[in-house]
Formats: structure tokens, sequence, C-alpha cells
């Protein structure tokens, strides 16, 4: 009886045991979809996303100046400490024109690519207060210069900031009205820029900032919308458009990453894939990247066809292939549209091409449609695609040794908006750039107010997403 029982109480405590284990399981999956949806929310939470307003009208455009603060893109840069401004590349007094900088002949101007030496243009700005983290970040821009010579570009990015009470602007909130009215009535003179920028692009005329030419009788303009103007091109400068800044949109996560689908066996399969309203998993190919410049679309297409047809492909997928290449045949710019893009991913599919990361980024981009920032300091980047990823760490603060966070990316869709304007403009190539800065966002050496950040480049990877023929 007294065994019975010792067994009886064992099965008791062994029972206990079994549902406290059970309790505990059951709570650490509580916590883990806790800490899951956390994590997604702390992905995307904090996310603002920039888009561009309409052209500004010339009274609109005095109110893109640095008295105003603005986040925008293109026209001359609104610098916002006017004195000490990052260094430009030199003019040649033998050639007349740019010197050329190699990466390994000293120094580079702050202003130049370090890849080519040829003179970076200004792309556009961020204006991003941080004075609850440091006083002395309460006006603070980021400012992001491109150097179109080089495929993919070259970028660099340069903080400044300044105290709420300084020696440049009030302590009042500035006053649209009357600072378009004076702006009107000075022709939109700027006393304190007007003397170290170029009249043309708003850069710095000289390898110094501009100072040496201002207290000589040079020229007004840089040393390269001189070179431009000698052969009547335009200023190196890009359409001037404002930014304005909106909570993003979280977008609708799948399930889990699809592997790639097995070949479509009919054509009704197919017509589902092409007329369904919205693609989940975007499959990544040549066709994607058509609007890579210099690239024969239309051979493109022939190789992918006959891949297609060898791999045996669906006679649904093939007519919408052909339908494809008759439309890049008849005008390259009919590339793509949602149709072909489905057909494509399609055919994609069949090959096993999937890249889950720029999957991640089409459903962001699907859930802010044209944006052209993503803004979350602190937070994570969104990268653009699995190829050409980032190796090793962000390097740290320069000036204060204080880790370098994420804080913005310019995205591709930029580009897409930009097109057409400009013979700059379509010299634009990147995926996505990725901008990470001080995380103390620590105060600039007051002889050298706009610092240097780090901005890395994601190219887009054409050769990797090409359909193997």
């Amino acid at each position: 009886v007294l065994h019975a029982c010792e067994e009886g109480m064992a099965g008791v405590g062994r029972g206990r045991q079994a549902a406290a284990v059970v309790a505990k399981m059951a709570e650490a999956e509580v916590v883990a979809k806790v800490t899951e949806a956390e994590e997604e929310e702390e992905e995307y939470g904090d996310d603002l996303v920039a888009y561009f307003e309409d052209p500004p009208t010339e009274a609109e455009a005095r109110l893109l100046t640095r008295w105003m603060f603005p986040s925008k893109v293109g026209g001359r840069p609104a610098w916002l400490v006017p004195r000490s401004l990052p260094s430009a590349v030199a003019a040649s007094a033998s050639a007349g024109g740019v010197t050329a900088l190699a990466p390994s002949g000293g120094d580079c101007p702050d202003l130049g690519c370090r890849t080519c030496g040829r003179p970076l243009r200004f792309l556009l700005q961020i204006y991003a207060s941080q004075g609850s983290l440091n006083p002395d970040a309460f006006h603070r821009t980021l400012m992001l210069f491109v150097c179109t010579s080089c495929q993919p570009n070259e970028v660099r990015i340069f903080r400044s900031q300044l105290n709420w009470e300084n020696e440049f602007y009030g302590g009042e909130r500035p006053d649209p009205t009357m600072i378009g009215a004076r702006l009107r009535k000075t022709n939109n003179a700027d006393p304190e820029l007007d003397p170290l920028l170029c009249s043309s692009c708003g850069l710095p005329r000289d390898a110094r900032g501009g100072e040496a030419e201002a207290q000589a009788d040079g020229p007004v303009c840089c040393a390269e919308c001189a070179r431009r103007a000698r052969y009547k091109d335009p200023p190196a400068t890009f359409q001037e458009l404002e930014l304005t800044t909106t909570d993003a949109e979280e977008p609708e996560e799948p399930d889990e990453d699809v592997p790639a689908a097995a070949p479509t066996s009919s054509k009704d399969d197919a017509e589902e894939i092409v007329d369904g309203d919205e693609i989940e998993e975007v499959y990544t190919d040549g066709a994607k990247q058509a609007r890579g410049g210099g690239r024969d679309l239309l051979a493109e297409a022939d190789a992918v066809i006959a891949s297609a047809k060898s791999k045996g492909a669906s006679a649904a997928v093939l007519e919408k292939l052909e339908e494809y290449k008759s439309k890049v045949a008849e005008n390259e710019d009919h590339a793509i549209d949602s149709t072909e893009q489905a057909v494509f991913d399609e055919y994609s599919k069949e090959q096993g091409e999937h890249d889950p990361v720029f999957s991640k980024y089409n459903r962001f981009a699907a859930a802010n449609v044209g944006h052209a920032v993503r803004y979350n300091f602190g937070g994570r980047p969104l990268w653009f695609c699995g190829p050409n990823a980032m190796q090793g760490p962000v390097p740290a603060c320069q000036h204060c040794g204080a880790p370098r966070t994420f804080e913005a990316q310019v995205q591709s869709m930029l580009i897409s908006h930009l097109r057409g304007s400009s013979a700059l403009a379509d010299r634009l190539d990147f995926g996505a750039v990725f901008c990470f800065t001080c995380s103390a966002s620590c105060t600039p050496p007051a002889d050298r107010p706009y610092v240097e950040e780090f901005a890395f480049v994601q190219a887009e990877p054409r050769e990797a997403w090409l359909p193997k023929v």
C-alpha cells in the first residue's frame, strides 16, 4: 500500500512537473510571438517616408533656401552653416579645366569623388533635428553629393548642425511671408554665402570653399560649371523638388518567404499569376532592370525567350514573353508594366531565381508608392537586394568615436521620378543609398562645421538578376 501511494504521489509529481513544463512552453511561445511582433514594430514602427512635391513656383523656390530649413532634392544646396564649406575640386590653372584627382594622389577634396576624382554634384538634403539627443543638434541637416561619372554612382554625405540659439538664425520660428518678401526684394541675395558659391550650381567655387576667389576678382562659377558653359551645357544641377515627410505604411508581410514554385503547367495557372491584382513575391530578373542605361533590351528579351523555350516554359508564358518583346521593339519606354512584370516574375519562379531581400524591399515600396527617402534614426536598413550587400561593420564616428547608426536611405524610386529631367539625372545609377551617422550627433569642430558621415551605395545586381540562358 505504501509503495502504491508512493507511486501515486510520484505520478502526481510528474503530472505537476509536466503541467509546469507545458505552461512554461506556452509562456515562451507567447513571449516569442510578442517579441516577434515587437521586432516587426521596431523594424517599421518609426519609419518615415519622404515624397516629392510638385515643382515649385518662383515664389515657392524662395522657401527652399536655408532660412526655411528645407528637405529637398536638387537645385542649389541650402547650406545650414554659411561658412567653412566643404572643400571643392580645384580648377587646373594649366588646362583651364577640372583637376582629375587619383584616389592615391593625396587627400581628396570633400566634394570630389574618391574613385575618379571628378566633382560631386548636390543630390538632396534632409532636415532632421536631433535636439533631444544633443542641444547643439536642434537644427540639423544631412547633405548628399553624388558622382554621376561613376556607374554605379559614388556618394558622400555631410552633416551640419546648430543650437536653437546661434549666430545665423533667430530664436523665432521662420516666417515664410517675411522671408519670401525679403528674397524677392533683394533678388534672392545671400550676403554671407554668395561670395563663396558658384552662381550656377550653388557649390563652393574652389578647394578652400570659395574664400580665395571671393577675395579676388575671379569668375562667379565653379570650375565644373565654367567648363560646362564653354560647351554650352546647362549647370550641373538636378531638378529642384521639395520633400515632405509622413509616417510610413507598414507592408503586409507574407507568412513565410516561399521558395521557387514548380513550372506552370496550364494556361489557367499562368493567367492566375498574370492577371492577379497583386504579386506578393518578386522574382528578380533581367526585365526588372529594363531601365538600366546602355542595354539592348530587345536582345535580352530574345535571350529570355530562347531560354524559356529550351527549358520547356508553358505556352502561356511564351506568348506573354513575345508580347513583351514586341512592346520593347516598338518603344523601350514601354518596359515594364505590371503585366510584363508578372510574366517575367513567373518565368523567374520557374527558374528558381528568387531574391527574398528584394521581395521585402518591393513590398515596402508597394505600401509606400513613389516615396524617395525612407527615414528611421537608429532603425535598421531595408536592403535593396541580396547581392552587393554591405560587408563588414560601419566605421565609428571619426570625431567622437561613438558608433554610427542607420538614419536614412535614398530609394531607387528617386531615379524613376527624376529620369528625363536632365542629362545629369539620366546618369543616376544605384539600387539604394544608405546613410549611417554618429549615434550621438556629436558637435562638429568650430572650424569644420560640415562633418562627413558614412554612405553605402548598394548597386543593382544586373548580372546576378539575369535569367540563366
